[in-house]
């Protein structure tokens, strides 16, 4: 026996049961002005009582736009990611719009296939962060099939496509803002752990590159401090441990630590603990992306935040002017970011 399945309400079910008509309805909701505030109240009531939810294909046919914006990124197993898109799930519903994720973790097709529309067009826009595609890829897709705004470190402003934008973060000025704090301290064997040894080091626009950048600049600046690189096998907790204790066993002067993310620094943080390392007493750690568990670290970390909100916001203002209609040339954002400075680094003369 087939299970019964109760059919979804209908506008036309609340216009009947109000006896208003179904374009009051439809104003109410799509949130437009003319309607009184006690029709509207009424409407609103009959909604949730018969619990409608509008069908967004539908919404397409009527307005031209579903408010659903995809957000594609790497993967959801990084903490970064996961918070990221959890901060663009909170922008969009402030917008009265939807967020449908997409991980294009199955590698570069996949990523290609977001640039030119997927298969079928997904949402009303797309916000983008490639990982795998090269900048002569993006120079030669030419026009976007939906509006687009890119984010991350591997893009060119030279080779935007039209009908898109780029966000992008200062990952090499933080990085130099992260070491020169530890410098600052008086730290002055100052190591980075989070350098790749696999082809990913060598892409010259990656976050680990940037970064890495940043810890130079900051040595050079200072007059020249040897640097001291490790290599992780992955930007992750785990590699996070294995590399500190490589690290300290090779280096056992270094006295401050700039990791390439949080969840490395929390690893480094576990590990020198398991060592027997006073933090901060003997060396210093910071990180970079702000997380969730930053200020509950024991000690609680010191890392760069991002704002994840800010970018979040920034991005979605630009792609629902380019969804509203907005056909100008490709515009770069630089989103801010700041230190925060908590019990994993002190000052040291």
């Amino acid at each position: 026996m087939t299970a019964f399945r109760p059919r979804n309400a209908t506008m036309r079910d609340i216009a009947e049961r109000l006896g208003v008509s179904i374009k009051t309805v439809s104003n109410v909701v799509n949130d437009r002005p003319n309607v009184g505030p006690r029709t509207r109240d009424l409407v609103q009531e009959a909604i949730r009582e018969l619990n409608y939810r509008p069908q967004v294909g539908a919404q397409q046919m009527r307005t031209g736009t579903s408010g659903l914006i995809t957000l594609a990124i790497p993967s959801l197993a990084g903490t970064y990611f996961s918070e990221l898109a959890q901060a663009f799930a909170d922008e969009a519903q402030h917008r009265r719009r939807s967020i449908m994720l997409h991980s294009t973790a199955a590698g570069r097709e996949e990523e290609l296939s977001v640039l030119s529309g997927f298969t079928r067009v997904l949402g009303d826009g797309v916000v983008f962060n490639p990982l795998q595609i090269g900048e002569d890829v993006l120079a030669h897709l030419g026009r976007t099939i939906q509006p687009t705004v890119l984010i991350g470190e591997h893009v060119e402003e030279a080779d935007l496509p039209a009908g898109s934008d780029y966000v992008r973060t200062d990952n090499q000025g933080a990085a130099h803002d992260a070491t020169a704090h530890l410098l600052g301290q008086g730290r002055r064997h100052v190591a980075y752990l989070g350098a790749l040894g696999s082809s990913e080091a060598q892409q010259a626009h990656s976050t680990s590159r940037l970064r890495l950048d940043g810890y130079r600049r900051a040595l050079e600046a200072a007059g020249g401090i040897p640097s001291v690189i490790q290599v992780v096998r992955g930007w992750n907790q785990e590699g996070g441990i294995e590399a500190v204790r490589d690290l300290l066993r090779e280096h056992p002067e270094v006295d401050g630590i700039v990791c390439g993310n949080d969840d490395l620094a929390r690893g480094a943080l576990l590990g020198l603990h398991g060592l027997g390392i006073d933090v901060p007493g003997q060396v210093s750690v910071i990180g970079h992306d702000n997380i969730l568990e930053a200020p509950f670290t024991s000690p609680p970390l010191t890392t760069i935040d991002p704002d994840k909100s800010n970018l979040a916001a920034t991005v979605l203002d630009l792609l629902i002017e380019r969804i509203d209609g907005y056909d100008g040339p490709p515009r770069v954002v630089e989103a801010p970011y700041r230190l925060v400075e908590r019990g994993s680094t002190a000052f040291v003369r």
